[in-house]
C-alpha cells in the first residue's frame, strides 16, 4: 500500500458539497467559489444526476440545489429523496422565486436561500449547516 502524502489526506478530510444547478453560468462560479472555500465540490446539471452520485455511495456532506431544475424533477422531488434515502445529509435550496421557499420546510437539516446570492453568503450557510 502507497503511504498517503499530507495533501491527499487534508483533501480526504474536506467537506464534500453536492452542486445542483442546471445554468452553467451559475454552476461554474459557484463551484469555483466553494473550491477556493475549501470544499470539495461534485457537480451535476440535474436532480437525476446528484441521485445517481448519492446512491453510487460517492461521499457527500450536504447538497445545494436550484429548486427550479431544467427536467421532469425539481429540487423539492430531489430534497424528498434526500429525506427518504439519505435524511443525515443536510440540503440548502435555493431559487429565485420567493414562493418556491416559502413552500419548504426548513429545520435542522434543510435550509433555504434566495437567489440572486453572494457567493460569500453561500459558502457562510453552508459552513453553518455543517458544523450543526
Amino acid at each position: 500500500m502507497a503511504p498517503v502524502s499530507a495533501t491527499q489526506e487534508t483533501d480526504e478530510r474536506r467537506s464534500v458539497v453536492l452542486l445542483v444547478e442546471d445554468e452553467l453560468l451559475l454552476r461554474w462560479p459557484t463551484g469555483e467559489y466553494l473550491r477556493d472555500a475549501g470544499y470539495r465540490v461534485i457537480e451535476t446539471a440535474s436532480a437525476s444526476e446528484a441521485i445517481a452520485v448519492l446512491a453510487s455511495g460517492t461521499r457527500v456532506d450536504l447538497v445545494f440545489s436550484d429548486v427550479n431544475l431544467a427536467e421532469a424533477m425539481n429540487g423539492h422531488a430531489l430534497a424528498s429523496w434526500l429525506a427518504n434515502n439519505h435524511p443525515r445529509i443536510p440540503m440548502l435550496l435555493t431559487s429565485a422565486d420567493r414562493h418556491e421557499l416559502h413552500r419548504i420546510i426548513v429545520g435542522a437539516t434543510r435550509a433555504t436561500l434566495s437567489k440572486p446570492y453572494d457567493l460569500s453568503a453561500v459558502a457562510e450557510r453552508i459552513r453553518e449547516m455543517l458544523s450543526r
